[in-house]
């Protein structure tokens, strides 16, 4: 399972958040421009479930519940992000819950925090391995809100122009 890519792991995290109510991104930018603050620093992938309830880990979670997700295929660079837990803030203010998404067994759950999930590809499916602690997330930020309008946007012409 070494020689799986970014690029297949984010397709199949797709999948998995595909069923009714989740609405998934990749590669989401966490601001609109090149110069404002943040703007620059993205997700590998953020989705958020659109109804009013969502049932995970056993209980009924916060409504809207929104997902950020770290994707790392190779040890190297496991181990930089897991050195600069700083890193994650961003993330973690957009989001209740926090994924690393890997191939089964390239991250060790020991060395993983309390607010760090971990969903594995078994060579199968995915699976969450390790749920994070799910965390009262901040309201949005504007910035953060037009980036989501402008993707949307941008997919909705995509769409059109194919249907032409």
């Amino acid at each position: 399972m070494n020689d799986v890519s970014a690029t297949f792991l984010l397709d199949e995290l797709e999948k998995f958040h595909s069923q009714d109510g989740w609405i998934f991104f990749a590669e989401l930018r966490f601001g609109t421009g090149y110069y404002s603050e943040h703007s620059d620093q993205r997700v590998d992938a953020w989705a958020i479930h659109t109804w009013p309830s969502f049932r995970g880990q056993g209980k009924v979670l916060a409504p809207n519940v929104r997902r950020a997700f770290e994707i790392k295929v190779n040890g190297g660079d496991v181990l930089n992000e897991l050195r600069n837990p700083d890193k994650r803030w961003v993330a973690y203010s957009i989001s209740h819950e926090f994924y690393f998404v890997a191939p089964k067994g390239l991250i060790n759950k020991k060395l993983l925090t309390k607010d760090d999930g971990l969903i594995e590809w078994n060579g199968e499916s995915m699976r969450i391995t390790k749920g994070p602690r799910v965390r009262e997330a901040m309201p949005p930020r504007w910035n953060f809100v037009a980036a989501l309008a402008r993707r949307v946007k941008k997919m909705e012409r995509e769409n059109e122009r194919k249907n032409q």
